[in-house]
């Protein structure tokens, strides 16, 4: 476990370990806990607005989802690198949901983003018991609905799939009203999507990897500034 901020922003990197450890919890103690994929598009949009900055910290457990993250944490040792690289810890989490036998609902925005979205947890590993799934068009009209149906359900693991901020701004607004252990954001565009020839979400990876080096480069010389 490391503490460590980045823009301003107050993150926690757990190892593989730790953070399987801190999940298996969650899914035990009778409260939703909240877990978020961490992207550097995440960081650099989040560094400029406060409110969403509180959205962030306020995840239960965050996972760091790219390795210009950890080298811009000063933490990238050996197998960190190769824990976020891989992208270890979603894999060794949704075996355990299949092995355990628990379920998952999926959420997100259009009929495109659940289709991809279901795609992607089944590519990570077959198995998984997903019993619902939600799209979220409207945020205002919709989110009572969704509320109902998941409750009904009463799944172990959410899974959504939102674009920034939306998808920070819906779990902190409603985490309190939903029956679930967990709820698990990934984030709109990954780096996994990009390796697999994807050119949109490589486009998007290369510019907010460009941008974020540059930004953490200028609050770090900010920060310097101000102690000098």
């Amino acid at each position: 476990m490391k503490k460590i901020n980045l823009l301003g922003i107050s993150l926690t990197d757990y190892s593989l370990k730790e953070s399987l450890k801190l999940s298996n919890q969650y899914i035990n103690n009778g409260a939703l806990n909240t877990i978020s994929v961490i992207s550097t598009q995440i960081l650099v949009e989040a560094a400029e607005n406060p409110q969403h900055k509180e959205w962030i910290e306020s995840m239960d457990l965050t996972i760091l989802g790219e390795t210009d993250i950890l080298r811009a944490a000063d933490n990238a040792t050996r197998n960190r690198l190769r824990e976020v690289e891989k992208g270890e810890f979603l894999q060794e989490f949704f075996h355990r949901i299949a092995r355990g036998r628990k379920t998952v609902y999926l959420l997100a925005n259009s009929e495109q983003q659940l289709m991809h979205l279901k795609e992607r947890v089944l590519q990570i590993q077959q198995g998984l018991n997903i019993v619902g799934q939600y799209v979220l068009e409207d945020m205002n009209a919709g989110i009572d609905s969704f509320i109902n149906e998941v409750n009904d359900v009463v799944p172990t693991v959410i899974v959504s799939k939102f674009p920034y901020p939306l998808q920070e701004q819906l779990i902190f607004e409603n985490k309190m009203k939903v029956n679930a252990d967990v709820w698990l954001a990934l984030p709109e565009h990954s780096v996994t999507q990009a390796k697999k020839g994807m050119r949109s979400s490589k486009l998007v990876e290369w510019f907010y990897r460009k941008l974020f080096y540059r930004r953490v480069s200028k609050y770090a010389q900010k920060e310097q500034d101000k102690k000098d």
